[in-house]
């Protein structure tokens, strides 16, 4: 990967000062700055760092020639040898930085970056979704500015999510996936986690004070939901304990690994947000209300076909067989779902024939394809 050129803007939301004092090199996690209690990453602080970095409380010692080659933040820090008006620790040529608040930068998403870096857990097309967000997260020019990473990232986020109806599935944490939708503009994800939010979360744009800012809470409408809405539990990687690195080679080694993972996801408590906003709680109630509009008279007028027994087998059990289950699963604002399960029904057992089994099941398809398509219209968006 070639490295990006270096950012020339002056827009600098990193602090950056000398260090004036040698930190223990005991296993001790932690220490004190005045008041606040700054804790050393237990797996991505090397000796033979180059770069102090503070990200909240955690504090990580990294090697500033591997990340400057690839990231524009990184690469405008000024190093040891190009320092202009800046003092550096005369001892260690170490310089400290501490990432201000305002760019929303999160330890765990610093250790999925180094993680990657550092060969422990390299994102590839299948990694799950939490190692994917992360990594969009902070390569993103609003914190780290990874360029190339970032655009894989994009990419591999996007296939996650569904852009044909048959692949549809509820399967990732769709409050995060909604709010990585909007911040980088992406109009096809954001439709699939409306339509799930829509139907698998209890959202409410009433009885709320009208001056409040407060979002609307989404709780599970089914037990099941929880586990949803979250990601399973991913094997332990491989964490580094020794590392190999040459300034002037453009890769960092492979580590010797330790199975023990007591990094950011064991220490602190995973952000996993339960609300949407009010403005997005009223998206999906306009989309609920589009769909059953569209989709109810489909429901409830039993299906016809070219033959008149056929035609009968369907007066006689659509009530039964669709009408009712739909019913008691709220299906009528779950297109994509009660259709699926009218294709599933084994209708040549009721008596249907062969050539309109096929034709509907076709026909109900393209009803799929058809929702699908006009739920951009409904959002207003575009993602052919």
């Amino acid at each position: 990967m070639s490295s990006p050129s270096p950012a020339t803007a002056a827009n600098d939301s990193h602090v950056l000062r000398p260090m004036t004092t040698d930190l223990p090199t005991s296993l001790e996690k932690e220490h004190r700055e005045g008041e606040v209690s700054i804790r050393k990453h237990p797996i991505y602080y090397f000796d033979d760092g180059s770069l102090i970095l503070d990200v909240q409380v955690e504090r990580f010692k990294l090697h500033h020639a591997l990340l400057s080659r690839h990231s524009r933040y990184f690469s405008s820090i000024t190093l040891p040898n190009q320092s202009k008006g800046f003092d550096l620790d005369a001892k260690t040529g170490h310089y400290h930085v501490v990432v201000e608040e305002e760019r929303g930068v999160k330890p765990k998403d610093v250790e999925a970056l180094l993680q990657h870096f550092y060969h422990d857990k390299p994102l590839w097309d299948n990694s799950d979704f939490s190692h994917v967000s992360s990594l969009l997260r902070i390569t993103s020019p609003q914190q780290f500015d990874f360029p190339q990473l970032h655009t894989t990232a994009l990419r591999i986020f996007e296939t996650l999510f569904p852009k044909d109806p048959s692949a549809f599935a509820h399967k990732h944490p769709l409050h995060e996936a909604l709010d990585l939708a909007k911040q980088f503009k992406l109009d096809a994800v954001r439709k699939a986690v409306l339509y799930s939010l829509m139907t698998t979360t209890e959202f409410d744009t009433t009885g709320e004070d009208e001056g409040s800012n407060d979002p609307a809470v989404t709780t599970p409408s089914n037990p099941n939901a929880a586990q949803v809405n979250s990601c399973p539990n991913d094997p332990s990687p491989t964490i580094p304990t020794t590392a190999n690195v040459d300034s002037n080679d453009s890769t960092i080694h492979p580590s010797v690994g330790s199975k023990n993972d007591d990094g950011i996801s064991a220490l602190t408590t995973p952000d996993l947000p339960l609300r949407i906003s009010k403005a997005d709680a009223a998206v999906c109630m306009t989309l609920m209300t589009k769909i059953v509009e569209h989709f109810t008279p489909i429901l409830f007028t039993p299906a016809a076909t070219p033959h008149m027994e056929c035609t009968d087998v369907f007066a006689d059990t659509w009530m039964k067989l669709v009408i009712q289950p739909a019913i008691d699963d709220d299906g009528v604002y779950k297109p994509l779902e009660t259709l699926e399960k009218m294709k599933s029904i084994d209708w040549a057992a009721h008596g249907l024939c062969p050539s309109c089994v096929k034709e509907k099941d076709e026909e109900w398809t393209d009803e799929q394809r058809t929702v699908w398509s006009l739920m951009d219209k409904w959002l207003g968006i575009d993602t052919v």
